[in-house]
């Protein structure tokens, strides 16, 4: 399996914390390529019948913060440091990862580990990329967790 460039989207969590340090496993030993992104959703606010997008200065204070916790990630990372890339990206995060997947081997992310009803009212980011990524899917699960 060619793994020269991964993709591993990260949520700040510490679940994917772990994920990216499979990625950075993986990466590091095969020399190659690895891309942080973080996909911010922003928030619409309904009142009534009207709709209220987030304000824009609020998304990019947010994506800034987003784009500094990725650099201190990167910094403790394996992978040489001219092999490590960040994205901060705008949009529905399983669709920002799909649309990206195509320039990568694979993505390595983590799940959540929801199920019952609670899977059903959030759906999965995880699922939803392994079934429309147009590479390799690595979902990492750390040992012990059962629920979220």
């Amino acid at each position: 399996m060619k793994t020269q460039r991964i993709l591993a989207p990260v949520d700040g969590s510490e679940r994917s914390h772990s994920a990216l340090m499979e990625a950075d496993a993986l990466a590091s030993r095969n020399g190659g390529d690895l891309t942080l992104m973080f996909v911010h959703a922003p928030a619409t606010v309904h009142l009534m019948d009207d709709e209220y997008p987030e304000p824009t200065e609020m998304t990019e204070e947010l994506m800034a913060k987003a784009r500094k916790i990725l650099e201190k990630w990167s910094a403790t990372l394996n992978t040489q440091n001219a092999k490590r890339h960040i994205l901060v990206e705008r949009g529905k995060p399983a669709q920002t990862i799909i649309d990206s997947s195509g320039d990568y081997d694979m993505i390595v992310m983590s799940t959540h580990g929801y199920d019952g009803l609670k899977h059903f009212q959030l759906g999965s980011v995880a699922e939803r990329v392994v079934r429309g990524a147009k590479c390799d899917v690595l979902v990492v699960k750390r040992l012990g967790d059962t629920s979220d």
